[in-house]
């Protein structure tokens, strides 16, 4: 078996355990069937809203996506970008063992269209910079609303820091994306207000209603530490948890929404599979 393949293996085992002994925290701490007597009372309307936000939010992924690769003069469709990029959710979501979403891409990419691995790879990860960044401003300025206002300044001082120093790196390291870097920005913004907007949602099904501040910096803060288990499964929910001990919020309603949300997230993976079964038809857009 290759190195690289054997690394990838086990880093995500890694992950997966990680998942799944955060999760065996938190229902030592909130027995599931406090879990489960909240899914009872969900309200669906809410729940089907906050998946409709969910998937306009990939949507737009896609597109955030689509400007990198024409910045390479990577003319593929947006149907095909959109077939690739739920292709790429399935695989990383119930095939962790297996090629990544991201990793799979490259290949197809390469391999039908002869296009550079690195570049294509190039365009993938300045796509993900892009939305970590949206994720680390947002936290910034939700947080502004928890801090006296004295505070403010400093934190608009580090938005505005963080965006300008990740402009300048993008620019001496990949100057090939500077053109497109604000205009990538401010879609991953938006990307990350529909997720934020459909947690929201999925909080209302379950009967909170009040100030969704602190539960909008946690649910953002776990996006960005979802990277150290599976899906940011577990790491949502342990987030949740912990916070509850030094906010005024309810940890049980908390953690049963953020399994709501990985739900939602594994029903739109899924479709995934239509585009594995079928051949792909990945075509170009004319220039």
């Amino acid at each position: 078996m290759e190195k690289s393949k054997l690394k990838k293996i086990l880093i995500n085992a890694v992950k997966i355990l990680v998942s799944v002994a955060l999760l065996y925290f938190v229902f030592k701490k909130i027995p599931f069937r406090d879990v489960a007597q909240l899914w009872s009372t969900v309200h669906f309307g809410y729940v089907i809203l906050a998946a409709v936000f969910f998937l306009a939010s990939q949507i737009l992924s896609t597109k955030r996506l689509e400007f990198y690769f024409h910045a390479n003069d990577f003319n593929l469709s947006f149907r095909s970008n959109l077939e690739l990029y739920f292709l790429g959710m399935f695989y990383n979501f119930f095939i962790p063992g297996g090629i990544g979403g991201d990793a799979y891409k490259v290949y197809i990419l390469n391999k039908k269209f002869g296009w550079g691995a690195k570049k294509v790879t190039s365009a993938l990860f300045n796509d993900r910079l892009s939305g970590l960044l949206a994720i680390c401003v947002l936290i910034l300025m939700t947080s502004a609303f928890l801090f006296e206002i004295k505070w403010i300044w400093l934190i608009i001082i580090l938005a505005l820091g963080g965006i300008t120093f990740t402009y300048f790196l993008t620019k001496k390291l990949f100057s090939i994306y500077t053109d497109i870097f604000f205009k990538s920005f401010l879609l991953s913004i938006i990307v990350q207000l529909l997720q934020v907007i459909c947690f929201i949602l999925i909080m209302k099904s379950l009967g909170m209603n009040g100030n969704f501040t602190i539960y909008t910096v946690t649910f953002l803060g776990s996006s960005v530490l979802s990277l150290i288990s599976f899906a940011g499964i577990g790491v949502r929910e342990m987030l949740f948890l912990q916070a509850s001990k030094y906010f005024d919020f309810n940890a049980s309603v908390s953690v049963s929404a953020s399994l709501l949300f990985t739900v939602i997230t594994a029903f739109f993976s899924f479709f995934g599979i239509f585009f594995q079964l079928r051949k792909l038809n990945l075509t170009l857009t004319e220039k």
